[in-house]
């Protein structure tokens, strides 16, 4: 697996000075390569498909900027989901969104009955936890990232990760517990096997 990250890596970084040479082509092979977790990382952090489609063209636009102006890119995904995330926060920042709740202080999750199914429920759920909880948790079980790459992607400790991912599974636990035993269980609240 690391041999086809590097390998990637060297292949973006050389697409990217492509890109910066007026290649097009180069530029649409990296956007295709990295549009959909950069879109799904802006979705799940903001959870709003507007806000998110918004700030995923701002950063392929300011990323082709970029590249266009002779930055060196030696890691396009890297450059790309710090640009997302820095725009992300200022975005929730800006709405008032940024949630200091503790654990005991989440809201009660009441079901929505638009909600057609359990992604839906976990969509809402993640725009319930704090930020840097969802963020370390979407970066870890939907983008892949390792321990140490949200590390070095958030500056914060390898502790400070850990906990921050056990803290968002927890919180989700918490919030969509109910809902998952009424799926489980049926409405009546027993068990249909």
């Amino acid at each position: 697996m690391l041999a086809t990250v590097h390998h990637v890596t060297n292949d973006d970084q050389l697409l990217a000075q492509r890109a910066g040479e007026g290649d097009h082509a180069a530029f649409g092979t990296l956007f295709e390569r990295h549009k959909g977790h950069i879109y799904r990382y802006c979705r799940m952090m903001l959870g709003d498909d507007d806000a998110a489609a918004d700030i995923y063209q701002e950063v392929f636009i300011n990323f082709y900027r970029a590249c266009r102006t002779g930055q060196v890119m030696h890691n396009v995904r890297g450059y790309l989901i710090t640009a997302a995330r820095s725009r992300c926060l200022n975005s929730l920042r800006s709405s008032q969104r940024l949630s200091t709740l503790e654990d005991d202080e989440l809201i009660s999750y009441s079901p929505d009955e638009t909600a057609s199914d359990t992604r839906d429920h976990l969509q809402k759920a993640l725009g319930m936890i704090p930020p840097q909880y969802r963020e370390a948790l979407v970066l870890f079980e939907l983008e892949g990232y390792s321990y140490d790459e949200i590390s070095k992607q958030c500056d914060i400790s390898l502790g400070v990760v850990k906990n921050r991912i056990y803290r968002a599974k927890q919180a989700l636990q918490k919030i969509l517990g109910p809902i998952l035993r009424e799926q489980r269980f049926g409405e009546s609240g027993e068990n249909e096997y």
